[in-house]
């Protein structure tokens, strides 16, 4: 028969209270046990400050406390069953996660961690914290009467101590960061702490947050609670077991020493007038993390004598010596030789910042600023070869394809669809396509059409009739329609062969401006230029006047435009933006952030408009009228993409840097 136990639940209030100041960023996040397996492990309590001068990085503390609770309780923790050993590897996670931050990031960071597991309390600090405990109506200062953590320099950059002890029922704690607002009034909040309950403390601290200037806070105040409860069955854990004394060596453990000599810069000498009680080293003890050499630096030690041991004894002593002095020598000149040069190092620290970054921006929503994170992680990582890399490359391709609705249709190829086909050796830059008609062209404005097997010149383009420009036409941009293939220079030259008379005219555009985009509609140029967006009306037929369609400078910066009798606008902060007579009709935010190789493409008839991103290879698909992503190609199957086109069918073309013609369709 189960028999009921008594266990202790700690009552968490957040006190959070921010005044504003530029550049500082605090968070209380406390996260509870949920379901018998995490019951083992109990709360956990991240509080953390950053202090930034450049980059926004705001966003620090809660992506490390999503972490801390993620590796708190990972499957290897609620395997283990061991309170402390989860907190030991959360600790150590941080640690990895840390070392990028302070790597690339100008900051200063100051974060406490906690876990409270039954009537056991864990802690760990990177910088300045205060923990206090009230306990039999007594004070106590609990990292200051500890006298390791006295030593912790301000400048960590890594958790490092780890302090425990047993916990009382009744005990009241408060956890916080040392604001000069608090430690200016600690006497008088300390005395409160005491005294009070955890309700009346936390409508005192809010009160002072109200009446006083500039007053801050960021803590949570603890209450220990008795519950009854009936026993659950767990798994038993094979790790080794949880201990408050955890017995190393003598040069490991410290026993807790009461001296109040808390060295955090804002305290002051208002100290509260209350008597601390001596800590019991039982209670509280601090350890240092474990690592591969402590069991080697023991065995060292008894060597110590060496003079009293047999001559056996002080050989295995003096080989125990040149095994702890050549084997990290040997290891290190092992890893130099084989391990990944620093190309790939930095392209592993960033690729793994991104990813988690991004992760952390998928949990609060943000798809737009998740994409964009990823999409760099993966430029990071391109043309580098590593397992590592690999592992990141396949995790952050797993990632954008959940978000991006990858579609499951792959790039064909198209030309040539035989790789033993004689074809003329020439370099495209420009691909186009209409029905069956497909048409690249090189650098030097000369057009190939193209089937399956073979490719034959059609036009070479030259500035005729007097064009600024002189000589060959350089192509930026290429559209092909039933009856005649076009050119744009993206300024003052605009060349148009007829399919059916196999004829060639070359115009030379009044009032050119340096477009970003243009695009062709029922024989219309529409151009883009500094947000302005211009009209050559008939311009396939010989008309070279320019009139001002429209501009929208409120909108932020223009990158690509479409029409399909509106006119539709991206821009560079990812919005697709549609215009009627030269107005702005409206906005949806397509939820990514373009490449500088962004276009967008829609026609007459489609309900959807296509944004291709030759950077990372891809082309979304978005519903006209909401903006809801559709569903997205990946080209990368086709390597490097020169450039996309959208056919009016839908069919999606690539052109690769090996020229080879690639099709979805």
């Amino acid at each position: 028969m189960s028999m009921e136990k008594i266990t202790l639940k700690p009552i968490v209030k957040e006190l959070l209270h921010r005044n504003g100041e530029d550049g500082v960023h605090f968070d209380v996040l406390s996260y509870q046990a949920a379901g018998n397996q995490e019951k083992v492990l109990g709360s956990l309590l991240v509080i953390g400050q950053i202090k930034y001068s450049e980059e926004d990085l705001s966003y620090a503390i809660s992506l490390l406390s999503s972490l801390a609770k993620r590796e708190y309780y990972s499957e290897q923790s609620l395997q283990g069953q061991n309170a402390k050993m989860a907190f030991e590897h959360t600790l150590g996670k941080l640690n990895e996660v840390l070392d990028d931050f302070f790597k690339n990031k100008n900051l200063k960071l100051n974060i406490g961690l906690a876990a409270i597991s039954g009537d056991n309390i864990y802690i760990s600090r990177l910088g300045k914290f205060r923990i206090a405990l009230a306990r039999d109506a007594k004070y106590i200062d609990v990292l200051s009467n500890v006298e390791l953590f006295t030593k912790d320099t301000e400048d960590a950059k890594q958790f490092s101590n780890i302090i425990s002890g047993k916990l009382h029922s009744q005990d009241k704690i408060f956890a916080y960061f040392p604001t000069r607002s608090i430690s200016a009034r600690e006497k008088q909040i300390n005395e409160t702490f005491v005294k009070e309950d955890q309700e009346t403390f936390g409508q005192k601290i809010a009160l002072l947050a109200t009446n006083a200037t500039n007053f801050s806070c960021c803590g949570v105040h603890i209450n220990m609670q008795e519950i009854k409860e009936i026993p659950v069955e767990t798994r038993p854990s094979y790790g080794r077991p949880a201990l408050v004394n955890v017995t190393t060596s003598e040069t490991d453990q410290k026993p807790a020493k009461v001296e109040a000599n808390d060295t955090d810069e804002n305290a002051t000498a208002n100290k509260p007038n209350i008597e601390s009680p001596r800590i019991i080293p039982a209670e509280f003890t601090i350890t240092k993390r474990a690592n591969l050499l402590t069991p080697l630096i023991k065995s060292f030690f008894k060597f110590k004598n060496m003079g009293r041991l047999s001559l056996k004894a002080k050989s295995r002593g003096f080989l125990l010596i040149a095994v702890v002095v050549l084997l990290p020598l040997l290891a290190i000149v092992l890893f130099r030789s084989i391990g990944p040069s620093s190309e790939v190092k930095n392209a592993i620290n960033t690729a793994s910042e991104n990813l988690r970054l991004a992760q952390f921006e998928l949990n609060q929503n943000n798809t737009k600023e998740a994409r964009a994170l990823l999409q760099t992680a993966l430029l990071s990582a391109t043309n580098l070869s590593d397992k590592k890399i690999g592992e990141i490359k396949n995790e952050i391709h797993q990632t954008l394809g959940n978000i991006n609705r990858v579609s499951d249709k792959q790039p064909q190829l198209y030309f040539p669809a035989d790789p033993t086909t004689n074809n003329p050796e020439f370099k495209a830059s420009l691909v186009a396509a209409f029905g069956d008609l497909v048409i690249v062209a090189d650098p030097a404005g000369t057009v190939f059409s193209l089937n399956q097997s073979t490719s034959s010149e059609l036009k070479q383009f030259s500035a005729e009739g007097g064009s600024a420009s002189g000589g060959k036409i350089i192509p930026k941009l290429l559209f092909h329609s039933k009856t005649a293939v076009s050119f744009f220079n993206g300024s003052d030259t605009f060349g148009v062969y007829n399919l059916e008379t196999k004829k060639t005219s070359v115009f030379s555009l009044k009032e050119p401006a340096s477009a970003v985009d243009a695009t062709l509609y029922e024989d219309n140029l529409y151009t883009l230029a500094d947000n302005h967006i211009y009209k050559y009306a008939d311009a396939a037929t010989g008309g070279i006047k320019r009139t001002n369609w429209g501009s929208d400078d409120a909108s932020g910066t223009l990158i690509s435009i479409t029409v399909d009798g509106n006119v539709y606008a991206l821009n560079a902060d990812g919005k697709l933006i549609k215009y009627f007579k030269g107005a702005k009709a409206g906005e949806v935010d397509l939820q990514l952030v373009p490449t500088a190789s962004s276009r967008i493409f829609t026609f007459k008839d489609s309900a959807f408009v296509y944004l291709t991103d030759r950077t990372n290879g891809l082309v979304y698909v978005f519903d006209k009228a909401t903006g809801e992503l559709k569903t997205t190609y990946n080209l990368s199957l086709a390597g490097t993409i020169n450039d996309i086109f959208i056919s009016p069918d839908g069919s999606v073309w690539a052109l690769s840097s090996d020229n080879k013609v690639w099709v979805i369709k």
